[in-house]
């Protein structure tokens, strides 16, 4: 399961050093960043964060700025972020006891930050993930109409062409323009999709069998198979612990 880390920092030479630090501990880690706390909000209410590396001061045009606070408050008062993992960055000595107390700060690093500390509570925090939203909902567009559908109701996805079509738990399908596969799960932001092949998708509550040796799924209540592509094989297995 990939983590998936948030970095909000205005300096982009620092954004890029934590960026680079947080691989280094994780190189499977999906990692996001922002600027500012409006981009950063609007990442973390799209996707879903397992750890966040706050600057506390987001703007340095501002006296006495701690724009990085103020977005944790705003963070808390998410369910699903309660308990989510925050590492602060900052020089600000006096903050850290209210970050600790009142926002359940995990750790700091202050500036000039120490790489080895920081790789430190990065893998600590990484111990850790948030849980995924129970109805997750893709977004699907056709001929100017947006479907949302949940992935609860979604079998699996296979595409040919250039279109792609959903195969939902009643039995309907929705055909749209294809996109990546790999865009798709990203976007779902949960645990239930799976890529099997360039142009497939499952919805693992939904799989039945994996004939490994014939490279195929069987889904439950579908009679259709769905390919397994040569690049995924490893994928599958490890995923199954065949």
């Amino acid at each position: 399961m990939k983590k998936t880390v948030l970095i909000i920092e205005d300096q982009p030479i620092q954004m890029e050093m934590l960026k680079k630090l947080v691989l280094e501990v994780d190189g499977t880690a999906i990692v996001y960043t922002a600027g500012d706390a409006g981009t950063a909000y609007q990442i973390l209410m799209e996707k879903t964060i397992d750890v966040f590396l706050v600057d506390i001061i987001l703007d340095t045009s501002v006296p006495g700025d701690t724009s990085g606070i103020r977005l944790v408050k705003r963070i808390r008062d998410i369910k699903k972020y309660m308990f989510t993992p925050v590492l602060f960055i900052t020089s600000l000595e006096d903050t850290t006891g209210y970050a600790y107390k009142d926002l359940n700060c995990l750790g700091y690093v202050e500036k000039p930050f120490s790489p080895d500390k920081v790789r430190q509570l990065v893998k600590k925090a990484l111990y850790f993930t948030t849980a995924k939203d129970e109805d997750a909902v893709i977004f699907f567009r056709k001929d100017g109409i947006i479907y949302p559908i949940k992935v609860c109701e979604v079998v699996y996805m296979d595409g040919f062409k250039r279109m792609l079509t959903v195969h939902l738990i009643n039995g309907s399908t929705l055909d749209v323009f294809c996109r990546s596969c790999k865009k798709l799960v990203e976007e779902a932001d949960t645990d239930c999709l799976l890529q099997c092949s360039r142009s497939a998708i499952v919805n693992k509550n939904y799989v039945e069998s994996i004939d490994i040796p014939n490279q195929y799924i069987t889904m439950k209540g579908i009679p259709a198979k769905v390919e397994i592509g040569v690049t995924y094989r490893k994928k599958i297995l490890a995923e199954y612990e065949l």
